[in-house]
């Protein structure tokens, strides 16, 4: 028989029972790309629908799983006779038993769909007074009777679970798509933990490097004020990226964790299931872990994400293109008798960059630097280091420049470090690069060089 036949004959059944009353039967789901299954069980013409009977009888036996899903249709004055109904409360618990586990737990529609999908011939459920849950093969509402739904359900406090006097009414629909939904939930976790070890594999790699780095970096400059306290600093702030990359990498790790943690709960619910697809708890247990697993998986791409752009921001340009033109840069200190320069300048604030990569151009840091080129922070010059595979930059301004007492022309502050000392502290190259018009073009004429101090072994 049709639906559409069944439905007919239910409203010519009970279409007298009540003055201002409508009978409500689901017919196939219209659920949107879901591909949904009609019950395998319709109600029978000849013993469904009757008003008299013991409370229940019109549900059909226990023990199966009619439906995978719910959704909720309306707010209504319930007036179906009790045989088609049954009660949570007088038969969760199965036996004589009036009290267990079931019952001491806080109702919400979850815990009422989860008991009623287990009857032949139930369609829907309803909630009533925050607490009280039956199934029922329709429901028969009345249009007398006031109040409304706005008792909040005693295990969730965000759902609404009746009121006084009406009933949250939700239909329950076969889709049959439990295990396509776990399967595609356990594929998002593998691309999840997948993307995730990735980028928390190359945040340590990244802090292994900076933290050595910043251990090597010994120039024994820091009491010469204030230009020797701008130069020390680098160890301190190289240190301080380490931790940032460090603490959100172990978030996505600990993310990570939970999420592989509750895939095989998952696994260990599906292997259940295919043991007894019928069981109704085994479907569930699936159904929670799959929807679990999927809030966990969203939770460590966020994570993920998060950590992606926290090192895009430290790898900076050091990881991107070089200039092609680089000739408007120029190193400073007597490179041509390998003693390479270190700039005292004022650093541009949050202007800071380290990236591992196996390119050794500082080109790549003048790019950004002559991006920098107007403001009141302006790059005037950048220092730049490469060590082991990890390039890293700073970006300075103008600020710090002195007027040396023994010199007519103003002078950019620089640290002479020869190259035994570069090698010592395990540095492949570095140096500080000046653009052209910075020290050509300043105010106070052309700049010369003021070396602080000469760094050697």
């Amino acid at each position: 028989m049709s639906s559409f036949a069944v439905s007919a004959l239910f409203f010519s059944v009970l279409t007298p029972l009540a003055d201002g009353a409508s009978l409500r039967h689901r017919g196939v789901p219209q659920l949107g790309a879901r591909r949904c299954k009609p019950y395998k069980s319709l109600i029978q013409a000849e013993n469904a629908m009757v008003p008299e009977g013991e409370p229940g009888s019109g549900l059909g036996a226990r023990g199966g799983v009619v439906a995978d899903g719910f959704s909720r249709v309306s707010c209504e004055n319930d007036i179906a006779p009790a045989s088609q109904r049954i009660s949570f409360k007088e038969n969760a618990c199965g036996g004589n038993l009036k009290s267990c586990r079931l019952t001491e737990m806080g109702m919400t529609p979850r815990l009422c769909f989860d008991f009623c999908r287990q009857y032949e011939n139930a369609k829907f459920f309803g909630l009533k007074s925050g607490r009280d849950c039956y199934c029922s093969v329709y429901y028969h509402a009345s249009s007398t009777g006031g109040g409304d739904c706005s008792a909040v359900c005693e295990g969730d406090k965000k759902q609404m679970c009746g009121g006084m006097e009406k009933s949250s009414l939700f239909e329950m629909h076969m889709c049959a798509d439990t295990g396509s939904e776990a399967e595609a939930a356990a594929d998002m976790s593998q691309k999840a933990v997948a993307a995730s070890k990735a980028i928390v594999e190359a945040g340590a790699t990244t802090t292994k490097k900076l933290n050595a780095l910043a251990n090597d970096w010994k120039l024994g400059v820091c009491s010469v004020k204030p230009e020797g306290e701008r130069v020390c600093k680098l160890s301190s702030q190289w240190t301080g990226t380490a931790n940032d990359i460090s603490t959100v990498g172990s978030e996505a790790t600990h993310d990570t964790d939970v999420l592989k943690k509750k895939t095989k709960t998952l696994e260990e619910a599906q292997a259940a299931l295919k043991k007894d697809e019928k069981n109704a708890a085994a479907m569930s247990a699936v159904e929670l872990a799959t929807r679990e697993v999927r809030d966990a998986a969203a939770k460590v791409s966020g994570s993920t994400e998060v950590m992606k752009n926290n090192m895009n921001n430290i790898n900076g340009p050091a990881a991107g293109e070089p200039l092609k033109s680089f000739d408007v840069f120029k190193p400073l200190g007597d490179v041509k008798n390998k003693w390479y320069a270190v700039c005292a300048l004022v650093p541009v604030p949050g202007e800071s960059y380290a990236a591992v990569t196996d390119k050794d151009d500082p080109a790549a840091c003048a790019t950004r630097c002559l991006g920098l080129s107007t403001g009141n922070e302006a790059c005037a010059a950048f220092n730049y280091q490469y060590k082991d595979g990890l390039a890293t930059c700073q970006m300075l301004t103008a600020e710090g420049v002195v007027e040396p007492d023994d010199a007519i022309n103003a002078a950019v502050p620089i640290f002479e470090v020869s190259e035994t000392k570069r090698n010592q502290m395990g540095v492949s190259s570095m140096g500080c690069y000046a653009h052209g018009r910075f020290t050509a073009g300043h105010p106070k004429g052309p700049l010369g060089l003021k070396v602080v101090r000469e760094v050697t072994i």
